[in-house]
């Protein structure tokens, strides 16, 4: 257990699991707000394999700035993302205020959270399979341990939403676990 600290009760302390690179399924996509304001919002899934994969139970998880979970998206039964470069490889959760356009619309599943604010600006996304284990994150605060994966990614603002930004993998969805080098403030392009 490198890096933890035993403490009285014989518990390591200060020890974070080593994430793993994602060999299928990555969270490639997110805007936590748009022109729509805050609930214009969208997460995108892609499937990194070369194998079609059923997602049916899978679960998106949003946490806060405080890394607290606030809600949870269980994806639909019959979910099944298409072999990576295939029309279907995406599946596009989009909030009730979402303003964008999507290019693949073959999964295409809408949300309402139970926060005001929806997926926070300063909060994290994780996807889970259906053991519960986490298959990748991302973060927009180092605070939110849960989710983030090296550095945290930059932000949206109120700037990035009249520029239709979100936070984006580059075009090889490249997984290197840490979310300032994978992540970058794009032009949203849902489902492509």
């Amino acid at each position: 257990m490198a890096g933890g600290v035993a403490n009285a009760a014989g518990e390591t302390e200060g020890t974070e699991v080593a994430p793993l690179v994602s060999s299928t399924v990555v969270v490639n996509e997110v805007s936590t707000r748009g022109l729509n304001g805050q609930l214009d919002e969208f997460i995108e899934l892609h499937n990194m394999s070369s194998q079609p994969l059923d997602i049916s139970g899978y679960q998106v998880r949003i946490y806060s700035p405080a890394g607290v979970v606030t809600d949870t998206i269980v994806v639909p039964a019959g979910t099944v993302l298409q072999s990576k470069g295939n029309s279907g490889q995406y599946v596009v959760l989009v909030g009730q205020n979402f303003s964008g356009t999507i290019a693949d619309q073959t999964n295409v599943i809408p949300f309402t959270l139970t926060t005001a604010e929806g997926i926070p600006t300063a909060g994290g996304v994780t996807v889970q399979n259906l053991a519960g284990t986490k298959l990748d994150g991302v973060a927009f605060s180092n605070a939110v341990t849960q989710a983030r994966e090296g550095q945290a990614a930059v932000p949206e603002s109120a700037t990035t939403d009249q520029l239709n930004a979100s936070n984006t993998r580059n075009i090889l969805s490249t997984d290197t676990d840490n979310n300032r080098v994978d992540f970058s403030l794009q032009l949203r392009s849902a489902g492509q």
